[in-house]
């Protein structure tokens, strides 16, 4: 019987694995046509962020919308161990160190697949969607696996 610790460990490879069949089912039925996905799916992840974790945009600055997503998904979560954000102009960067998800992004792109369904960037371009009343467009998705990198922005139109 598996110990409390490797059930853990079982419960991130199934999500893990979760969220590349559905990002290469996507890419496979839509191309690149499936990275316009991301904005739906970012509004649903946004919406249960709200309600498990007690995220509140409403009348909140953004910069600080922001910077609470990242708390949240570093000290309440465990999914990174960093992430800086930086906000010049209308682009948004976020640099995220140490992301639970990094092997399938590696898997995804070792499959001619860009990552498009990372929680931070999604979550994030909704919430300034939702607060500011704009449009979002993803501007990069780069991603070192060795490094255990992440680098990502969108733009705020």
């Amino acid at each position: 019987m598996a110990t409390e610790e490797e059930k853990k460990r079982n419960l991130g490879r199934i999500n893990a694995m979760i969220i590349y069949g559905l990002e290469k089912g996507l890419w496979d039925l839509m191309g690149e046509s499936a990275l316009a996905v991301s904005t739906h799916v970012g509004g649903g992840m946004l919406e249960k962020l709200e309600k498990s974790m007690g995220l509140e945009i409403a009348g909140e600055d953004p910069e600080d919308i922001l910077t609470e997503i990242g708390r949240i998904f570093v000290d309440e979560i465990g999914i990174a161990t960093q992430f800086d954000i930086n906000k010049e102009g209308d682009d948004v960067t976020f640099e995220v160190q140490n992301c639970v998800l990094l092997k399938t992004e590696r898997d995804l792109i070792n499959e001619g697949i860009q990552p498009f369904m990372c929680p931070f960037l999604n979550i994030a371009a909704s919430a300034m969607r939702q607060r500011l009343q704009i449009q979002t467009q993803v501007r990069e998705i780069n991603v070192d696996v060795d490094g255990k990198h992440c680098g990502l922005c969108f733009r705020m139109v």
